[in-house]
């Protein structure tokens, strides 16, 4: 049973109580009053009926006409006459039961008055005494309405009261809604602060809760932020700030291997000219100055795109990946043209000089294949007197964006969305005893007999503009794939489904016409969209937990320093970029951050899984750092 009707309970009890004892005292008091009347009324009667009597001579007769006559005015219930000594002369008594009231009230509260006596005289000598009462059945019916009005007005009071004090139990119990909201919050793992109540108690409770909340708010800010400065020592150039050479090959492969719209892009390799000639000549503080310069605003220019990313090859190599972007050439003269303005700012811009080379990567590429490509324009743009660009382009350059290829595929597309063309491939997450988290399910699309992976056309998907009604599609696929065999399905959403304010409404009309399965989707978003969004992503995960929906975060690492604004999401798992887990059988520094990640992942209740794992040599060693799950081309579920 609730508070609310617990309070009501206990109110209506000691209305009860209070309405008992009220009434009893006041009745009991009352039939005092009446007893105290009735005896002082006998007396009076009694005394002037005897008056009467002896004015009369005492005659027999006139006696008994006169108390007969008394009689039967119906106002006594005894009227006796006794002879001086003791014997009944005349005696008349009323022996019918009061009607005034119910048997249960008079038996309840008697009346008992005292009789009134008097003597009745023949001039000198005593004739005989006069006793008389008065009928009761008067005094109970008085008692009785005097109850009932007594009774009435209190429960009139009592609902008023009632009326009055339903509106002031539910500003009194306000304060404790709110701290029920923040409780349930807490237990989802949403560890959000209320404002503080007036009422002491309530006060005192949401004051506690308040501060474990900031306590663990502050504690994932701080592990956070320790995890962002750790890799950084680890994995970031402490000139440049850009990621250097090993971390940004092992994030190019993961890119590769996606079965995503980043698996295929644009890449970059530029190489600042005679850096060794000017480090000689203006000192290596100088250059380096320089070169900080550099990183710091090819970090701007690349913060804007969802997981584009600069790296430090080597002294003077500088490598940049853009994933869904395709217009190569144009993005290497863009960064080119910004470090000869950071050049031309230090007067140096006639020093050096800054070839460079672009390609479009796709699946099937190799990194390998990608820097010996990049490698070999280098070679050729150095050549000459004056540093030059050169694009080397793909052997089968199946996404550059002609006109010719946009309309073929915005026709594929369109088609398959509106014909529900589209399939859901299945890649078991796997547990520690092998057992199945969920399928994750990319989507696919027919062609022929065979059909495409994600990575094939999400880069056309994007570039049309045709995610939100991917993400439709890919929803409702998974719930009749859910309904169908019962098994847990886990869907990606584009950044879309955050900024298209009517998403949210459809997909909960989604969920509630198929509530069963609605407790077998998992939605998964990007760490990049989660963060440029957070605020619709917070709203979305309010629309679908309640449905019994699993919400997590995919590509999870890059943005470490963040991870303290999640502290009020109520977030479920968190899969780590597959870029962290490539070499983690034998680097410790990887085994280092992932160990202190799962960690503060289970502090507030997430569940970690790895992304892109290929052995059982690397499922093994991310189970001990404290991963709860993986997936991955190693990933394999066993009948």
């Amino acid at each position: 049973m609730s508070l609310y009707k617990q309070l009501w309970v206990a109110i209506a009890l000691l209305l009860a109580v209070v309405f008992t004892i009220n009434v009893w005292v006041t009745t009991i008091s009352a039939r005092d009053y009446l007893n105290q009347q009735l005896s002082m009324k006998n007396a009076d009667n009694a005394s002037a009926l005897a008056l009467s009597l002896s004015q009369q001579g005492a005659d027999e007769v006139l006696l008994e006409l006169t108390l007969a006559a008394q009689f039967d005015t119906g106002f006594y219930e005894h009227i006796e006459l006794t002879d001086p000594q003791g014997n009944s002369a005349i005696l008349r008594v009323d022996e019918r039961p009061a009607r005034g009231a119910p048997d249960w009230f008079v038996r309840l509260f008697p009346i008992k008055a005292e009789p009134g006596v008097a003597s009745v005289q023949a001039g000198w000598t005593q004739a005989g005494t006069l006793t008389l009462r008065s009928h009761s059945r008067f005094a109970y019916g008085e008692l009785w309405r005097g109850s009932i009005r007594q009774a009435g007005i209190f429960l009139l009071a009592a609902v008023l009261a009632g009326l009055i004090g339903a509106r002031a139990l539910k500003g009194i119990l306000r304060p404790l809604n709110a701290v029920v909201r923040q409780a349930d919050a807490l237990r989802a793992r949403r560890f959000i602060t209320i404002p503080e109540p007036a009422t002491l108690e309530f006060k005192q409770l949401v004051r506690a809760m308040n501060g474990m909340s900031t306590h663990v708010k502050g504690v994932l800010d701080q592990e956070a932020q320790r995890l962002e400065r750790w890799q950084r020592e680890a994995q970031i150039d402490p000139v440049t700030g850009l990621t250097q050479r090993e971390p940004y090959l092992q994030k190019l492969a993961a890119l590769l291997e996606s079965r995503e719209a980043e698996s295929s892009g644009s890449l970059v390799l530029l190489r600042i000219g005679r850096l060794a000639q000017l480090n000689s000549d203006y000192g290596r503080k100088a250059i380096d100055e320089i070169l900080c310069d550099i990183g710091d605003k090819l970090i701007r220019f690349l913060a804007p795109n969802s997981g584009w990313a600069g790296g430090r090859l080597n002294g003077s190599d500088i490598a940049l990946v853009a994933p869904g972007e395709f217009e190569a050439e144009a993005l290497a003269r863009d960064v080119l043209e910004l470090i000869n303005r950071v050049f031309s700012e230090h007067q140096l811009d006639h020093e050096c000089s800054t070839p460079g080379s672009a390609t479009i990567y796709q699946p099937g590429d190799t990194v390998a294949q990608l820097l010996t490509r990049l490698d070999t324009a280098l070679t050729t743009a150095q050549e000459g007197e004056h540093a030059t660009l050169v694009y080397c382009a793909p052997e089968e350059p199946f996404a550059q964006p002609t006109q010719q290829r946009a309309e073929h595929w915005q026709s594929v597309l369109e088609h398959a969305l509106q014909s529900d063309q589209l399939g859901l491939a299945h890649f078991p997450v796997l547990d520690h005893q092998g057992d199945l988290i969920h399928f994750e399910s990319p989507v696919t699309l027919p062609e022929g007999a065979n059909r495409l992976p994600a990575a094939q056309f999400l880069p056309w998907i994007h570039r049309l503009k045709l995610e939100g009604e991917l993400d439709k599609a890919v929803v409702t696929m998974a719930l009749a794939r859910a309904t169908e065999q019962s098994q847990p399905v886990a869907v990606n959403l584009s950044a879309a489904a955050l900024y298209d304010k009517r998403f949210p409404g459809w997909l909960d009309k989604q969920l509630e016409q198929n509530k069963e399965a609605a407790t077998l989707l998992w939605l998964e978003l990007t760490e990049d969209s989660v963060f440029r969004h957070l605020a619709a992503f917070k709203q979305l995960c309010t629309v679908v937990q309640p449905r019994g929906v699993t919400v997590g975060i995919k590509h999870a690492g890059h943005r470490l320093a963040e991870l303290g604004r999640l502290h009020d999401v109520g977030l479920d798992y968190l899969k780590i970029d597959a870029s962290f887990v490539r070499d983690i059988t034998g680097n410790n520094n990887s085994q280092t951050l992932l160990s202190a990640f799962c960690t503060l992942g289970h502090a507030i209740g997430v569940r970690v899984i790895a992304e892109g794992v290929h052995s059982d040599a690397q499922w093994t060693t991310l189970r001990q750092l404290g991963m709860d799950g993986a997936t991955g081309p190693g990933i394999r579920l066993t009948e």
